[in-house]
């Protein structure tokens, strides 16, 4: 659902608003499909205003429209990293918590791993982020492919890179986002995916060359595994959680479903948050439409078309405790517990996976490169 890449990188999906208008505009800047139309209408009607909404493809462009300030976007919704980068470069504005009434740690707490991954992330974010969605990155493989579950199971980044650890003529894709590459070549040697060396640099192109990718994409990722065109690859948690919802759609029988993922320990964990630009012109209706995506209610409700993990408590608890005979209600509960399951209070790291630093351009110039090398080679 998120990271949907359209013909042009930006697109208007909610456009409908008249040039004589006088209701306030609210201006957002998103990934594709990650947000439910009809919270944001109802959000238009209580405070009768406009929402426009405009989709990038990456944290890197959500970058680039920021600092250019040609359109001068009222939320945006960037991953841990990016925010990271955004608020080094002086490009956004501090959240008024007094005009959010519904972030209230106590009764309206934030999810243990959401916490986690704030707590991992640079000093003060929270000052400047509201956590909109989170969750990981795993392993999506084909069933179909005899021996491929085990050996994924049994040896983890070693059945992704290495070719004769998985049934002969497996085809592999990888995310086609050098920086998420960078961190999966580190994770086959169980080292961070935030460390910066030439050391490293040369250690992430021998290991990212060793395999002969088939593909390297984005959605196309997932949509090759159900389609039985792509058998392993490395993909969004929550875009795998995409299709099978799709599947379950039609056949609401899970054990008839070819595909399913593995969630290392060692793995990419994010978070994309909310947070208002420096330039935004309309703040506090801004804060108005965080509040409101925080009430545990519209928060349920946006996470049922959206994939990714609820980042509060009350909504999470009303997704998995469903018992009715709704097939739809009874999947999402099923893949939430499944996918996203709570931590017990006793485990030192309350989620799985290492939330994404921002690395410096000259670093991620080099990863970029070494990317761009492997696929011309391939």
């Amino acid at each position: 659902m998120k990271k949907v890449i359209y013909i042009n990188i930006f697109i208007i999906i909610i456009f409908s608003i008249s040039s004589c208008s006088t209701r306030e505009k609210l201006l957002i800047l998103n990934w594709g499909e990650y947000i439910n139309d009809e919270v944001v209408l109802l959000f238009e009607e209580e405070y009768n205003c406009d929402v426009i909404i405009n989709i990038a493809e990456s944290n890197e462009l959500f970058y680039a429209k920021i600092k250019s300030g040609t359109t001068a976007y009222d939320l945006v919704v960037p991953s841990e990293y990016m925010v990271e980068k955004m608020v080094n470069n002086n490009l956004l504005q501090e959240i008024n918590y007094e005009l959010l009434p519904n972030y209230d740690p106590l009764n309206n707490p934030l999810m243990p791993g959401v916490k986690g991954i704030q707590s991992a992330m640079f000093e003060g974010n929270e000052k400047f982020a509201v956590p909109y969605f989170w969750g990981t990155f795993g392993l999506m493989y084909n069933k179909k492919i005899v021996g491929l579950e085990e050996a994924i199971i049994s040896s983890g980044w070693q059945a992704f890179f290495e070719e004769e650890k998985v049934p002969k003529g497996t085809r592999v894709g990888m995310y086609n986002i050098p920086r998420f590459a960078y961190a999966a070549a580190m994770f086959y040697h169980h080292l961070s995916p935030n460390i910066q060396s030439n050391e490293m640099l040369i250690l992430a192109e021998r290991t990212l060359s060793m395999r002969k990718f088939s593909q390297w994409g984005t959605d196309t990722l997932k949509k090759g595994i159900a389609s039985n065109n792509l058998d392993l690859a490395f993909v969004y948690t929550g875009d795998f959680l995409d299709t099978l919802y799709i599947k379950l759609a039609v056949d609401s029988n899970i054990e008839n479903i070819t595909f399913n993922i593995y969630i290392p320990q060692e793995t990419i964990a994010f978070m994309d948050s909310l947070v208002i630009p420096k330039k935004a012109r309309h703040v506090e209706l801004a804060h108005k439409f965080i509040n409101f995506f925080l009430k545990p209610e519209n928060a349920y409700e946006n996470a049922s078309v959206v994939g990714y993990c609820t980042p509060l408590q009350l909504a999470y608890d009303h997704i998995v405790s469903y018992q009715g005979d709704d097939l739809w209600l009874r999947s999402w509960a099923y893949a939430t517990k499944t996918y996203y399951p709570l931590p017990n209070p006793s485990d030192v790291v309350q989620y799985k996976g290492t939330p994404i630093a921002n690395f410096n351009r000259n670093y991620l110039n080099e990863i970029n490169t070494i990317v761009n090398n492997i696929k011309v080679n391939k």
